[in-house]
């Protein structure tokens, strides 16, 4: 009687956390952490468990990654590091109008193979719609090319999203995996959806007039967001750094531990007070998360959720990636992508068995947790916040409608793409 309760119990409250998550006007910390404490409390009647026993189960490793990484950021953000390389490419292009979307989103999207697409995107957009107004221009095809390829870049590496980090934890992936796996997608996905919107919307804009363009490169200088010229070089190199040991280091959470560190003693900064400056919401999202899949894993829902699923997966590898990859996609756009990298870790994991999961699904993973996220607006954090930007300095064609149009299109054909890629991969790597 208990043991139903719990799985009816631990499955309707995750279905629900996911829902809430999508809704940023919803307290959703709150709401999962008292989900997860009536999961826990329910199947720790059920099954005798004790909490120690649910601590097991939360992944403190990506946690302290993201802890780390966010300090990281939140120090190069304080020496605008960032800011100068979008001003530096308004200089590099010499306030081409064309050469400037190009290399802006080029550089968005490898921006966001390092750092959370949010942050990405809270950094990019106000500068890139600033530059297009004293152009005179219309910033919408920009914010899509940023929109479209932030995603992309994301795929790239597994610090760049919450998701990635999961996932590459979960199946002890590193970033030459990353790079020698997604690097013949990531790269031409890349270059021609910046030419479909180039095509599709750019093109039929007039050029800015040169005194515009003359305007711009005079007010928008990169050497004035430089408070202080050698910390702003020393950071820029130590954050090299950091990211070479990324590569070399196979453990990221201790790269990112140390790192963080380090880098907060050398700017003679407290490491509590930086970490008042982190997105906490996140970590907290994630154990309660934790706990409430705990419930989940020994009350049996995950066993029989994965026999649901076994039931559409077939034997013959590619076919089972392209399925996972329509899955994933799908629910990525109208769920939040976190809780649905979680449960498809944990599904592959009781269907293959740990460490059995083929490379193939992994891939459809990483790419349908990434790519899918555009099919609605709402299922990319950073889709929100360029729509609140846009929305702010009144840029009248990116809006929800416009979006959720060209949004899906894009996706569609990212799928598409992904599925060649698969089939490419399964043929040329058996």
């Amino acid at each position: 009687m208990y043991e139903i309760a719990s799985i009816i119990l631990s499955a309707f409250l995750f279905i629900t956390i996911m829902v809430i998550f999508t809704n940023e006007r919803i307290d959703y910390i709150s709401f999962t952490l008292l989900a997860a404490v009536i999961a826990c409390v329910v199947a720790g009647i059920a099954f005798g468990v004790g909490f120690s026993e649910f601590m097991t189960y939360v992944e403190f490793e990506p946690l302290f990654f993201i802890i780390c990484m966010q300090i990281i950021i939140v120090i190069l953000e304080e020496h605008r590091i960032f800011r100068w390389i979008i001003l530096k490419t308004l200089h590099w292009t010499k306030a081409d109008h064309r050469k400037f979307f190009y290399l802006i989103c080029f550089i968005a999207s490898m921006t966001s193979a390092f750092i959370s697409d949010i942050t990405v995107g809270i950094i990019f957009v106000p500068i890139v719609i600033r530059a297009c107004k004293i152009m005179k221009i219309n910033p919408a095809p920009y914010l899509f090319g940023l929109s479209f390829t932030i995603n992309i870049g994301s795929i790239y590496t597994p610090f760049s999203s919450a998701e990635n980090i999961l996932i590459a934890n979960a199946f002890s992936l590193n970033f030459t995996y990353f790079i020698s796996n997604f690097t013949l997608v990531v790269i031409p996905t890349l270059i021609y959806t910046l030419f479909l919107v180039d095509f599709t919307m750019l093109r039929k804009q007039e050029p800015p007039p040169k005194e515009y363009r003359k305007t711009l490169l005079e007010v928008m200088d990169p050497n004035i967001v430089i408070v202080n010229k050698k910390k702003f070089v020393f950071n820029s190199i130590y954050f090299v750094g950091v990211i070479i040991g990324f590569i070399i280091i196979p453990a990221a959470y201790i790269v990112a531990v140390v790192g963080a560190v380090i880098m907060c003693l050398l700017n003679r900064k407290k490491f509590t007070d930086v970490l008042q400056k982190t997105d906490l919401k996140v970590i907290t999202f994630f154990i309660g998360i934790f706990l409430l899949m705990a419930t989940m894993q020994i009350n049996g829902t995950f066993i029989i959720i994965g026999n649901l699923v076994g039931n559409f997966i077939s034997d013959n590898a590619l076919i089972a990636a392209i399925t996972i990859l329509l899955m994933i996609s799908v629910l990525s756009g109208f769920l939040a992508q976190i809780p649905t990298a979680l449960v498809f870790i944990t599904l592959m994991h009781n269907i293959y068995g740990i460490g059995q999961v083929p490379n193939l699904i992994i891939i459809a993973i990483l790419l349908g947790i990434n790519i899918g996220s555009n099919f609605l607006p709402q299922g990319a954090a950073c889709d929100l916040i360029t729509l609140n930007l846009a929305e702010k300095n009144d840029v009248s064609d990116f809006n929800y409608d416009s979006l959720l149009k060209y949004g899906s299109m894009m996706t569609l054909v990212h799928i598409g793409v992904s599925i060649l890629y698969l089939t490419l991969y399964s043929l040329i790597i058996p």
